[in-house]
């Protein structure tokens, strides 16, 4: 008796699934550093003015902004 593995439907739906999270993953990284870039292009006074300093960019960044 022997045992094959058969790489059809499952296997590609496998691989279809996960290029689609690596393409998420690379498109959330984007964002991420369009936002940073954004924030990052402001003078200090700027993020003052809405409440944030430079120490903050990468936590909103990632995590947004709520103003205090």
């Amino acid at each position: 008796m022997s045992i094959t593995y058969s790489a059809g439907h499952g296997a590609r739906h496998g691989v279809v699934a996960f290029l689609r999270d690596v393409a998420a993953a690379v498109s959330e990284g984007l964002e991420l550093v369009s936002r940073y870039k954004a924030l990052e292009t402001k003078t200090d006074r700027e993020l003052s003015a809405i409440g944030l300093t430079r120490e903050d960019l990468p936590r909103v960044a990632v995590h947004g902004w709520k103003k205090r």
